[in-house]
């Protein structure tokens, strides 16, 4: 193009707008969450304690919505877990100890507000939800989804006790595979035998005796003569370990 004067002016295009900036990768966005007032008590009373975020304590394990889509989210759960007819609460916390992030599970007792009972110590190993154990009053601590490895607990009226069972509910007698397995007249150790049954015999609980660590079961096994006696726990094992 010729402008006046006889000068060649350079060809001009149109502009080109800006573009625009790079959109960031898409951030999780976590909603405030509220707890219920009897968790809220609790949490003003312990400044230190605070509701597990996967934002920042679950980075590459599990975000809100995979959690929400396990049914994981929000981080607690409500039940009678003492058995004194009010709700409590069971919820995944964490702290800041002195190797970083310490993961664990508490209860708040309806009848004890603005304290709370550790189903588990405060550790570094990972606590992404609490579930239900074998029933509603049990309390599981889940540091990995769809395994074995998860421990459930019961309230023993001091402390939550792992796989502590009630009268009425079954286990299976372990041992060793392919033996028969003991059960003993009495809830110690250096009683007699009173019976002999197959290796994972299904027994249904008849009482509680021992203590948390040594605890016994008097049961009725489901076998010929349906024999009863007292097994210890670590003869205990779930029907998952028999291939049941």
């Amino acid at each position: 193009m010729i402008a006046a004067g006889g000068v060649i002016a350079a060809a001009q295009s149109p502009q080109t707008p800006p573009a625009p900036p790079p959109t960031p990768p898409a951030a999780e966005v976590t909603e405030a969450l509220t707890p219920p007032p009897l968790l809220a008590g609790m949490l003003r009373n312990k400044p230190d304690w605070r509701l597990l975020d996967p934002t920042t304590d679950l980075v590459g394990d599990y975000t809100v919505k995979q959690l929400e889509d396990l049914d994981r989210w929000p981080p607690w759960m409500e039940m009678d877990f003492d058995h004194d007819g009010k709700d409590d609460i069971a919820v995944v916390l964490v702290r800041k100890g002195s190797g970083g992030t310490e993961y664990t599970v508490a209860v708040v007792h309806g009848g004890k507000p603005g304290q709370a009972e550790l189903v588990v110590p405060f550790s570094p190993q990972r606590i992404f939800g609490v579930a239900e154990g074998i029933t509603d009053d049990t309390i599981t601590p889940l540091r990995c989804a769809d395994c074995e490895d998860n421990i459930w607990y019961r309230w023993n009226g001091r402390v939550y006790e792992p796989f502590l069972y009630k009268a009425g509910e079954s286990f299976h007698i372990g041992g060793e595979e392919g033996k028969r397995s003991p059960v003993f007249a009495s809830p110690r150790g250096d009683s007699p035998r009173s019976h002999e049954v197959p290796y994972c015999a299904k027994a249904q609980v008849q009482e509680i005796g021992g203590e948390e660590g040594k605890r016994w079961y008097r049961v009725e096994v489901v076998a010929p003569s349906f024999p009863k006696g007292w097994v210890p726990q670590q003869l205990v094992i779930a029907g998952a370990e028999c291939g049941r």
